[in-house]
């Protein structure tokens, strides 16, 4: 075997100790020089500088992939640090080519279900497929807005037979198309959405109902009385506090009554979560589906709701 591809899979083998998988996307969390001293950019230090210098990674969407690192035998927190020198000769941008196979075999050792899933219903008769995408479809959590009852990369097997609302109740998860302000706000933060594109909140306000106000410290009362679900104070808080720029102006901070097609509807993690609160009432048409299970990840596998 030549030299360079011995060297190259020590190299490998070296990152793959500090955790750090080819086919995984990780993001620069911290800079530091070879004596310790933080730094913003590698532009200033010498070659030999460079190859020494610190770089703590932490993975992107890090919590979905936790399993993969503890089946081998991850025990401490991210981010962790590796020489710059040693990563500059295995890396490559998501974009290259040859990052192709191994991103797809990571894919599969971390969601290994979710994908074969996608498979099989991909190989599927036509009519088949048809009816999967129409009344039963897999819905991968994006964001933190559900914490802690459902989790970045949480994936939901959800049920979109007609007339779901009518089977729906004050405080069940739902997912909804998004309504006109919400797309706005979405498009306006340079995000894309689909004609499919879902969003998923608890349903807290029915029609009819009154004195919707948003307090202080953005909790919900509606009718007198706090809004059903968990309490969503448990979640982790975002450093900037972007829901407060939101809430600034929002919709939903307060409703004498909702109108007979409108719903209410909230996010378990107030900190993080654009809901009703921004964008005001949801039209009770607009909710097309609710959960029936979690089959994702392994140690969460919920196999029936309610959430």
């Amino acid at each position: 075997m030549p030299r360079e591809v011995r060297g190259l899979d020590a190299d490998v083998g070296a990152l793959k100790e500090r955790f750090v998988y080819p086919g995984v996307d990780y993001r620069v969390m911290t800079m530091s020089d070879r004596d310790g001293n933080a730094i913003f950019s590698t532009e200033s230090l010498g070659d030999d500088d460079k190859a020494h210098a610190r770089l703590a990674l932490r993975p992107c969407g890090w919590r979905l992939q936790q399993q993969l690192w503890e089946r081998n035998g991850m025990k401490t927190d991210w981010p962790v640090e590796v020489d710059a020198g040693l990563l500059s000769k295995v890396t490559t941008t998501r974009f290259n080519p040859e990052s192709a196979i191994p991103r797809l075999v990571s894919a599969f050792q971390r969601d290994w279900i979710a994908y074969s899933l996608a498979i099989a219903v991909a190989l599927t008769p036509i009519p088949l497929t048809l009816a999967a995408r129409n009344f039963v479809s897999l819905y991968d959590i994006p964001s933190a807005s559900m914490e802690p009852t459902l989790l970045k990369g949480d994936v939901l097997l959800v049920e979109k037979f007609p007339g779901v609302y009518q089977r729906t109740k004050r405080g069940d998860v739902v997912l909804f198309k998004p309504p006109s302000a919400l797309r706005d706000i979405v498009l306006g933060s340079g995000s894309q959405l689909s004609s499919t594109s879902l969003f998923v909140k608890r349903l807290v306000g029915l029609p009819g109902d009154e004195n919707i106000r948003v307090a202080d410290d953005n909790s919900v009362t509606i009718n007198g009385v706090n809004a059903v679900g968990p309490d969503r104070g448990l979640c982790t808080d975002e450093p900037l506090r972007l829901i407060d720029k939101f809430l600034e102006n929002g919709k939903g901070k307060t409703i004498d009554r909702l109108g007979e097609n409108d719903a209410y509807v909230l996010g378990d993690c107030k900190a993080v979560s654009v809901d009703s609160r921004v964008w005001g009432a949801l039209p009770k048409n607009d909710i097309v589906g609710k959960p029936v299970a979690r089959i994702w990840p392994l140690d969460r596998i919920k196999l029936s709701g309610p959430f």
